[in-house]
């Protein structure tokens, strides 16, 4: 008897304790993140890799691989990034997503590229969750000319305009090196809650206009190589234009 009323006594006790240690949780904070994505366009088509479209002189072009370096990407004199690879076939539409909210946003501004101060640095020496770490640059670096490839497209065409697809003429620009980095503005940019803790804006670029812009066009048949080097600027500097110019707001 004496057992139950100890036990009786002790129950009351416990439920409190459990009680005490409940309400002195303390909530997470919630954390805001600011999501940046970019789509792929081919004209008014949505691109997508390893599919054929077709170029204003009726080629056959089929794209292969797109990947770029953004930095320093601002809001309002905020950075929300220092350093962003997108990588559309590893990570599709992804540009970046931080712990950062947009405090002006309608405008952005982002480098095109990597800044001279951090593209010659050991890729080997960042941390390896940064972009700029060998392992998740990989071909992004070049070994042979230290620094990294600020815009890579590499696309297949077919120049024979005969109704058969035959996509076996190689196209590949390899922007880089510290003349060729961009700045860009955009400045009617839309951000929208996709959910309690995460606005995204969405950015377009038009891989069309890329080759066919106006007044700076590149001819694929015989503008189709470039890796930055000295005798291939006229051509680099197409490109780098070129695909600054293709980047607009969705």
């Amino acid at each position: 008897m004496k057992h139950f009323q100890i036990l009786a006594l002790l129950v009351p006790v416990a439920l409190f304790s459990c009680k005490k240690k409940k309400d002195d949780v303390t909530d997470t904070p919630v954390v805001q993140q600011s999501k940046l994505s970019l789509k792929p366009m081919f004209g008014s088509e949505l691109l997508q890799l390893d599919s054929i479209y077709t170029m204003s002189n009726g080629y056959q072009i089929e794209f292969v691989e797109l990947k770029a370096y953004f930095s320093d990407i601002q809001s309002g004199g905020s950075v929300m990034k220092d350093v962003a690879l997108f990588n559309f076939r590893a990570t599709g539409n992804l540009v970046f997503q931080a712990n950062q909210v947009v405090s002006n946003p309608a405008s952005i501004q982002f480098g095109i590229g990597v800044p001279s101060s951090v593209n010659h640095n050991d890729p080997s020496t960042f941390p390896s969750s940064n972009p700029l770490n060998i392992a998740i640059a990989n071909d992004m670096h070049w070994d042979w000319n230290p620094g990294y490839i600020f815009i890579k497209v590499e696309a297949k065409v077919d120049t024979i305009v005969d109704g058969v697809t035959n996509c076996n003429h190689n196209l590949v620009y390899h922007v880089g090196t510290d003349g060729y980095y961009t700045s860009k503005t955009i400045t009617n940019l839309n951000w929208s809650a996709v959910s309690s803790t995460v606005n995204q804006a969405w950015l377009k670029i038009d891989l069309k206009n890329f080759f066919e812009n106006s007044g700076n066009a590149i001819d694929v048949k015989t503008e189709f190589t470039t890796h930055s080097m000295a005798s291939q600027s006229v051509l680099t500097e197409k490109a780098r234009q070129n695909f600054a110019a293709s980047i607009s707001a969705l």
